[in-house]
């Protein structure tokens, strides 16, 4: 028993020393040494991320994140800790905040579909004619649903920067993600939505 728990405690003490070497090479310039890093905690992150609730692509898109921030603030890191340790924290401080960026871009999205996708897009499209009262309620329906049919991340960014009119750099900050992937997927939610919606544009 004595040689299974020195043997791990051998293993854990190699990977912390490696990884600090890692570190240390990738300060010097070493971009290879970095990616090793990345390959070593990455699946671990994914897991963490997994198991807060997040999505796939989101857990993907958050995790890329992370290890980017984590390589600018690396020259700040602290050789006392373990890096499994710092990118941990990192990493459960961006679930905090696309967490809480979910629950402002829900009520984004509720009152977008009460109040914004009828009032907004409809009287642009009608204007005010009472003989397109029909039309109105097929193309809100119509809209409604698919929007909602949209992909999670695509539908809330089209939400925010269609119908809330929040910039692509503020939705960025508020789902802490790329700004590149906000365009993507605003991109993408048009595309989905033109198709599905032909029939009425």
């Amino acid at each position: 028993m004595r040689c299974i728990l020195s043997l791990r405690n051998q293993r854990i003490y190699n990977t912390v020393t490696d990884d600090a070497v890692l570190v240390k090479k990738t300060l010097a310039g070493d971009k290879k040494a970095y990616d090793e890093l990345m390959q070593r905690h990455m699946s671990r992150c994914y897991r963490i991320a997994r198991y807060y609730g997040l999505s796939p692509e989101d857990a993907a898109d958050l995790i890329q994140d992370t290890f980017f921030a984590a390589y600018r603030a690396l020259s700040s890191f602290d050789f006392n800790y373990r890096f499994s340790t710092w990118i941990t924290r990192i990493l459960l401080n961006r679930i905090s905040n696309f967490h809480r960026g979910l629950k402002r871009a829900k009520k984004f999205f509720m009152r977008a579909k009460q109040e914004a996708l009828q009032n907004n897009y409809l009287e642009t499209k009608w204007g005010n004619e009472p003989d397109k009262n029909i039309e109105r309620a097929e193309l809100h329906q119509a809209i409604t649903k698919a929007v909602a049919k949209l992909p999670r991340p695509q539908r809330i960014v089209f939400i925010l920067f269609e119908m809330e009119g929040v910039k692509i750099k503020d939705i960025a900050k508020m789902l802490n993600i790329p700004e590149g992937t906000v365009t993507s997927r605003l991109h993408y939610a048009r595309k989905i939505l033109q198709k599905n919606l032909k029939h009425f544009l």
